[in-house]
């Protein structure tokens, strides 16, 4: 069946990233819970908490915290603003950095919507920074319970793409839980391309 198919392509694109990883770029571990509320029929609130494990290093190297609101305009287009804080592992130290970000979510049609982050990075350690985002995402059924999806995003600063995350996964649905595994090939761009290999697992829960 199609669930079968996905399933199998997403382990093969696993097992190929971990063997590159082996030979040239390092491997992450990725786990995002994120619980969304209804206060009122338009206005949502969000809260979200990533951890984000280093293979090489054997140690977290990443963690941060969400919060904010989201506003319903129509059937298609939403707006939220958000407070994101992380700690992040740099030079050996751990760095914080606080990150207000306001998002745009635009649903195209019933396979695709895209998400438009503009987000000002308050950092500790060098200069702020403002970064604008676009992430499209295509997604189809599999059968009652899951669905396939694809998606990438982009990261700009002024009109450089200083950063591009791919990722194919699978979201199954739980009764108010879905739980989303998925690979993801980080590219970052500093000088030269570099790459990261991810297992990603996000996990979102309604009320």
């Amino acid at each position: 069946c199609d669930m079968i198919r996905f399933s199998i392509m997403l382990v093969f694109l696993l097992v190929l990233g971990a063997r590159d990883t082996q030979a040239q770029a390092p491997f992450e571990n990725w786990s995002t819970l994120n619980i969304k509320g209804l206060l009122n029929p338009k206005l949502t609130i969000a809260i979200e908490g990533e951890e984000r494990y280093n293979y090489p290093s054997n140690q977290v190297r990443y963690f941060h915290t969400d919060v904010g609101l989201i506003k319903k305009v129509s059937d298609k287009l939403s707006i939220g603003a958000f407070y994101r804080e992380l700690y992040e592992l740099k030079n050996d130290s751990r760095v914080m950095e606080v990150r207000p970000h306001l998002d745009i979510f635009y649903k195209i049609n019933s396979n695709w919507k895209v998400r438009i982050r503009n987000e000002y990075q308050i950092k500790e350690i060098s200069e702020d920074l403002f970064r604008f985002r676009v992430r499209p995402t295509w997604k189809t059924p599999l059968n009652k319970t899951a669905s396939a999806f694809v998606q990438t995003e982009g990261f700009f600063v002024g009109t450089t793409l200083v950063r591009n995350r791919f990722n194919p996964g699978v979201a199954i649905k739980l009764n108010k839980i879905v739980v989303e595994p998925g690979y993801m090939l980080e590219s970052n761009r500093k000088g030269d391309w570099s790459h990261i290999h991810i297992f990603w697992i996000n996990t979102k829960i309604k009320f």
